[in-house]
């Protein structure tokens, strides 16, 4: 039977993580409205994916639900949340132990990579359908592995990195980010065999719908939905570049244009 959920202490995460941000952003003269609405955006995904009928059919019926779970754990929610940061909230974040190296580009792409792949191995992923705990550190991890992925791609938050890349870069870093979902996704899509035992034998919400078909759909939402939260990212970080380089040919073309005597006046 498909039910709504109802677990305290997501609740009670959301309202700390909700309080936390108020705090900080009491404390940041640049803090505004659009930056509590993105991070109630978070918020809401964040309960979307764990407060309602996608965590009970997840759990027990539908692996490409679960999937859908974890796209919006680690994919949706973290850039909503980062985007819910001035410069001076991101600052204060940063004072945390260890997560400025932990943002950095280089190590980020291997953390979130490697949560990625491992919870996906089968013995891990059938473990947090058994194991309630495991299931809750899986989903954290989901999350923070997303904070960290976005954090150097965000313009607030990148802005306090050690090594602050390029535009350029943000956009080769977007690409590799792709690649261990790929990884995980094709795994999924092409195997003619069911990974996950757990799945072959829940109840069938659809007469006809397979373990495999399931398995495949799974693949194909990770690889979907995933690049296209990143593709927003590349998306944004090309634009403002296009606009800033469009920005700084303008303002040539524009001194280019004014008489030599003018310049000799400005100059006066």
């Amino acid at each position: 039977m498909v039910t709504w959920p109802f677990d305290l202490t997501v609740y009670a995460g959301l309202l700390a993580l909700y309080f936390g941000h108020a705090l900080l952003a009491r404390g940041a003269p640049e803090a505004q409205p659009k930056h509590t609405l993105y991070f109630l955006f978070g918020l809401a995904t964040i309960w979307l994916a764990l407060e309602t009928p996608i965590d009970t059919i997840s759990d027990y019926f539908l692996d490409s639900v679960h999937m859908l779970q974890h796209v919006l754990l680690a994919f949706v929610a973290p850039p909503l949340l980062l985007l819910g940061l001035s410069r001076d909230m991101a600052w204060q974040v940063m004072r945390f132990p260890g997560l400025r190296a932990a943002t950095e580009p280089v190590p980020a792409q291997v953390m979130a990579a490697m949560i990625m792949i491992v919870w996906h191995l089968p013995f891990l992923y059938e473990l947090t359908l058994y194991n309630e705990s495991v299931h809750v550190l899986e989903h954290l991890m989901f999350v923070a592995s997303g904070v960290i992925l976005y954090w150097p791609i965000l313009e607030a938050t990148s802005a306090h990195a050690g090594w602050t890349m390029s535009a350029g870069a943000k956009l080769v870093y977007v690409l590799l980010a792709t690649l261990p979902q790929d990884g995980v996704a094709l795994a999924l899509i092409f195997s003619r065999v069911p990974f996950y035992e757990y799945y072959t034998n829940a109840p069938r919400l659809i007469p006809g719908y397979t373990a495999l078909i399931d398995q495949t759909i799974a693949g194909a939402l990770l690889m979907i939905f995933g690049k296209v939260t990143l593709g927003v990212a590349a998306g944004v970080v090309f634009f403002r570049w296009f606009g800033a380089e469009h920005r700084a040919d303008r303002g040539i073309e524009s001194a280019m244009r004014v008489p030599p005597a003018a310049r000799r006046v400005e100059k006066r």
